[in-house]
């Protein structure tokens, strides 16, 4: 057991082998009744001793097979929409000066994942480096990311943002409690954390508070204010249609995940590609990146689509795939062309991925310094690692290596050094700027 005191109150943590862990600790009000549908309320202060052993409930959210897949654990996490909880991990060695902090923000297509999925657990990374880490829940899917002023112009879109930001001010004011430096916090994400990261580098609120940014395969593009408002429309007239005249205010949770669901049915299966929900552009978030001027990393995988198309069976019809690339504004090929499964990954890859992160590098090198790394790693042997695709990198950078050998994979000491290399320079780059 560990005590911290911070001007909110007492935080008791658990002790580990070689770092320190609190779970659980309210970064904003529950977001539920009257502030249901508006950007997140700071936390008061609480009474005695805050009780951070224990995991915080998690988003509300559908089914996601790839947390288990992820996982080296088969624990069960509660859904509730009072979910806005952080987490941190620091080293419990002796320091002599305050660490720099990394707040890493998970993916998920904006629909899916939370901060204690096993993935994210970055005890591996503060026993090896001195940086402590803070992970976050933040409201995802239409509680999250649809624009709740076409509804009720008393309440707010990019709600999910304002999750964020308010859980980066929670850092700033409070890490120093925790042996942290509250003005040497980088941000993290990957996939949907990593767009995340590039819609908060353009809030001019924010900007002061972030040293530099990794941003892990996630290429944004915002939803104009004119998708914004389509989609709430959308939603609203399911709720209609399937629930009747009621008040968004009276429906359950279950109710906001069934009309998400139906949501999803109404513009096809898209094997993850079309983010239903995602920010929206707003005057308080800029159109460029002309004002971000701190270190940049980028770092992408050599095979980002074949997560999305795993095999033959699991290949889009090329009639339903030209569709979805049409809707992403992408010039849309001949069915001859995304016939097959590989045909599909690739083009995944190349137009998703690899041809936008260089567009992302070359727009954001006009106006500061930005590293790239590209992670190649495949399993020599075990096929559900054949291939350095989307989201496997995350298992390096993180040291959660375990997760390889729960699937039954022969974890080399290569690939040991591997991962203990990517936290070096990960860590170099957020002590130094450089990677």
């Amino acid at each position: 057991m560990c005590l911290v005191h911070t001007k909110l109150g007492y935080v008791k943590g658990e002790r580990h082998s070689g770092y320190d862990c609190f779970k659980g600790i309210p970064y904003a009000k529950p977001p539920i009744g009257a502030l249901r549908f508006l950007h997140a309320h700071p936390i008061d202060q609480w009474q005695g001793v805050l009780d951070a052993t224990q995991w915080s409930d998690v988003p509300i959210q559908p089914h996601n097979s790839l947390e288990r897949f992820f996982a080296v654990t088969d624990h069960q996490y509660t859904q509730n929409e009072d979910c806005l909880y952080l987490n941190i991990w620091r080293p419990n060695r002796k320091v002599t000066r305050p660490l720099p902090v990394i707040i890493y923000i998970y993916g998920g297509s904006f629909l899916n994942g939370h901060s204690a999925q096993d993935l994210y657990q970055p005890h591996e990374m503060v026993k090896q480096e001195d940086v402590i880490v803070v992970t976050m829940n933040y409201r995802i899917g239409a509680l999250g990311f649809l624009d709740w002023s076409t509804v009720n112009s008393d309440w707010d879109k990019n709600n999910g943002l304002s999750d964020q930001i308010c859980a980066i001010q929670w850092v700033h004011q409070y890490i120093e409690a925790f042996g942290g430096h509250p003005n040497h916090i980088s941000l993290m994400g990957q996939s949907a954390g990593a767009m995340s990261i590039e819609a908060l580098l353009r809030i001019s609120s924010v900007r002061p508070l972030i040293k530099n940014a990794i941003l892990l395969s996630g290429i944004l593009k915002m939803d104009s204010l004119e998708d914004g408002n389509q989609k709430a429309h959308e939603f609203s007239a399911l709720k209609t249609k399937h629930l009747g005249a009621r008040d968004f205010e009276t429906l359950s949770s279950s109710e906001m995940l069934f009309l998400m669901e139906k949501h999803q049915e109404h513009y096809g299966k898209s094997k993850g590609l079309e983010l239903l929900y995602q920010p929206i552009e707003t005057e308080h978030i800029d159109s460029t990146y002309h004002n971000v001027r701190i270190p940049i990393l980028l770092s992408i995988t050599k095979s980002e689509g074949d997560i999305y198309i795993a095999n033959e069976h699991k290949r889009l019809p090329p009639a339903q795939f030209q569709a979805v690339i049409q809707r992403a504004g992408l010039k849309v090929p001949q069915e001859s062309e995304i016939q097959t499964a590989q045909q599909q990954r690739d083009f995944i890859t190349t137009y998703y991925f690899k041809k936008p992160f260089q567009n992302l590098y070359e727009t954001l090198s006009q106006y500061t310094t930005v590293w790239t790394y590209e992670f190649t790693w495949a399993h020599p042997t075990h096929p559900d690692f054949a291939t350095p695709y989307h989201i496997l990198d995350v298992i390096f950078w993180m040291g959660r290596l375990d997760i390889l050998t729960a699937h039954g994979a022969y974890v080399s000491d290569h690939d040991k050094q591997l991962s203990r290399h990517m936290m070096r320079k990960l860590c170099h780059f957020v002590q130094t700027g450089k990677f």
